[in-house]
Parts: C-alpha cells; sequence; structure tokens
C-alpha cells in the first residue's frame, strides 16, 4: 500500500470511528449535564442527540482538513479520557 492510500485510510478510520467515540462520550457527558441541571431525562437526550449529530459532522470535517492527522489523534483521545473522567465523577451518584 502506498503512503498517500495508508494516509487516506487512517484518516478515513480516525474520521469515522475516532469522531464517533468523541462524539459519544460528549453526548453522555452532555446528557449528564443536563439532566443534573434540571432539565427532564428526556429532552435532555433529544437535545443531546440533535447535537451529537452536528457535532459528529464537525469532527468528520476537522480530521480530513486538518494537515496533521496525528495531532487530531491525541486530541480524540485527550477529549475521550477526560470526558470518560467527567462522566464518572458527575454521574456517579445518578
Amino acid at each position: 500500500m502506498s503512503r498517500s492510500r495508508s494516509g487516506v485510510v487512517a484518516r478515513v478510520l480516525l474520521a469515522t470511528g475516532g469522531a464517533y467515540f468523541v462524539t459519544s462520550s460528549t453526548l453522555a457527558a452532555f446528557c449528564i449535564v443536563l439532566f443534573a441541571s434540571g432539565m427532564s431525562r428526556v429532552n435532555a437526550v433529544a437535545l443531546g442527540t440533535m447535537l451529537g449529530f452536528i457535532l459528529y459532522l464537525c469532527l468528520i470535517l476537522w480530521v480530513f482538513s486538518s494537515r496533521r492527522p496525528w495531532q487530531v489523534l491525541a486530541i480524540f483521545v485527550l477529549v475521550i479520557a477526560s470526558e470518560n473522567c467527567m462522566i464518572f465523577v458527575i454521574g456517579h451518584g445518578h
């Protein structure tokens, strides 16, 4: 596989998989924060899901427009780790 093909494959995997995991952890954290702030659970999930689609699209566009996909990968890993820690701390009582 040539270098350009492997770069395209890496970007596609990062855009689909990485953006999915970032969006799902962001969605979970956002819904927990909305529910904890007094919004009903149904409305929090509905609003979070709608915003999740927009976030997913923006993350995919960012992966393909970035000059350094490894930097995007590092940011994805940091965001996922920090949001999962936040979910554990905030959502532990629910």
